[in-house]
């Protein structure tokens, strides 16, 4: 088996495309554009500029370390507050300075605990992101992407 490095581009292209999909809408990849762009902006699409990043870092730093020495991974969260802070507050502590209001940011979480459906994921991470709203910055929105949809936090 042949195991192919996958650069941050093709992450964000990933994500972007997951968002997109999970909109409803038809995903182009020829409309996705990185010339000219300047920081905090990774990636271009239709005109609308995006930041992405993850939220589940600190889960898939634990995934990666594992997988290399060849053991298993198996995690399991209890849907709580503390799940949505594992998600959030590090990912937009980082981002908070780099925000700017003309920019999406888009919080890729591929550990979702999808046994929760999206619809109770929401109320969890809206009531944490209101509580703790110093933490949003100044993007234009915020979202959460899951593989089974998006969260619009703002």
């Amino acid at each position: 088996m042949m195991v192919q490095k996958v650069t941050r581009q093709e992450e964000e292209k990933q994500t972007l495309q997951r968002f997109i999909e999970n909109q409803g809408e038809e995903f182009y990849l020829d409309l996705v554009n990185y010339l000219g762009i300047q920081e905090p902006c990774d990636v271009l699409y239709k005109g609308i500029e995006y930041q992405i990043t993850y939220g589940d870092q600190k889960l898939i730093g634990e995934l990666r370390k594992k997988i290399s020495k060849g053991e298993i991974y198996c995690g399991i969260r209890n849907l709580s507050e503390s799940y949505a802070e594992t998600f959030l507050y590090e990912t937009l502590k980082k981002k908070k300075d780099k925000s700017n209001n003309r920019i999406i940011l888009l919080i890729h979480c591929k550990f979702s605990g999808i046994y929760a459906p999206i619809a109770e994921r929401e109320i969890i991470f809206k009531k944490y992101f209101t509580e703790n709203q110093d933490l949003g910055g100044l993007w234009q929105h915020i979202f959460i992407v899951f593989p089974d949809g998006n969260i619009k936090l703002c």
